[in-house]
């Protein structure tokens, strides 16, 4: 079956307005501030038509080498706690405008506020960087500027943030530290070099991301360090996590990646929800304008983290 059968017809509609706002290219061979610049142009057109928010206020937060853009929306309505989202882009592009319409629409569905920041991207600034900086926004909201009430907060994130969210638990865990509710990881990618029926399956192009640039995409963000547990989750001890729901892209070469952290979270004795998404493609969460599978997808992600945060605000 063709590229053209295994995809969602709006999935490919959205993808050809991503080609068409931007002209070809191959992020591993431009000068990174270019490559990181088309991709960021190329999320540019899947974000019209945002959700109406009732408040949209940014911060300022001190990281370890400078200030991070944190953006706060909060949806009509919205109650206790709070999700914090981190985009992803493999490290090395996006930020929160890239992904504005996607936590706006998962602000409203869980009529809950959402959180999103930027934070310092690979190859010039490898990990531990970006890690780093999810923390500085996570112990500054444990510090409750915000007022976020009883509800708490989960952590949530898709790709490279899927990454992000996870390491940075496992971090929190290690410390004796207050956890997040739960984590929602859509089409994460948990560690380098993993070999699988899906990135031989969906990893020649035809479905967006291949396995040759995921490659690209660690090297860049492991830079020069030895890989650790904390920058390749896959492989760290999983005991003593909060819920996770895990979400998987059908046609990714990420998606039996996701599938062994399922398992391994499984093992661990972590209550762990797998949703498969059929018929979609690596990154379509950012799709909702164009695509009803997107729409459901982040409804559904919602729907667990607002079950997380309820769960964890329950004495």
């Amino acid at each position: 079956m063709g590229a053209a059968d295994d995809i969602d017809a709006e999935i490919l509609l959205a993808r050809a307005r991503q080609v068409a706002a931007v002209e070809p290219f191959d992020v591993t061979r431009l000068p990174a501030a270019e490559g990181r610049a088309r991709m960021n142009a190329a999320a540019s057109p899947l974000n019209d038509g945002q959700p109406p928010m009732a408040h949209i206020e940014e911060y300022s937060v001190r990281g370890d080498d400078g200030n991070l853009r944190v953006r706060l929306y909060t949806p009509p309505g919205a109650g206790d706690g709070a999700i914090l989202f981190i985009h992803g882009g493999g490290w090395f592009a996006c930020d929160v405008d890239t992904h504005d319409r996607t936590m706006r629409f998962l602000a409203r569905e869980s009529a809950t506020r959402v959180i999103g920041f930027d934070y310092r991207l690979a190859p010039e600034h490898p990990f531990p960087a970006a890690l780093q900086d999810t923390a500085s926004v996570w112990r500054w909201l444990a510090d409750g500027p915000l007022g976020l009430g009883a509800g708490g907060v989960a952590l949530a994130g898709d790709s490279a943030g899927a990454n992000l969210a996870l390491a940075l638990t496992l971090r929190e865990r290690d410390a004796g530290r207050k956890l997040p509710a739960g984590l929602g990881l859509a089409y994460g990618c948990y560690a380098p070099g993993v070999e699988t029926q899906s990135r031989q399956r969906y990893g020649d192009g035809s479905y967006g991301l291949t396995g040759e640039r995921m490659d690209w995409f660690w090297a860049g963000y492991l830079g020069s360090e030895p890989q650790s547990n904390e920058a390749a989750p896959l492989h760290a001890r999983l005991e003593g996590l909060p819920p996770v729901y895990v979400g998987i892209a059908e046609c990714d070469v990420l998606a039996d990646e996701n599938r062994l952290l399922a398992a391994r979270l499984q093992q661990a004795g972590v209550a762990t929800h797998i949703e498969l998404w059929p018929r979609t493609v690596h990154g379509f969460l950012q799709m909702t304008r164009d695509s009803e599978l997107a729409r459901r997808a982040v409804a559904s992600l919602a729907a667990a983290l607002v079950g997380f945060l309820g769960a964890a605000a329950t004495p």
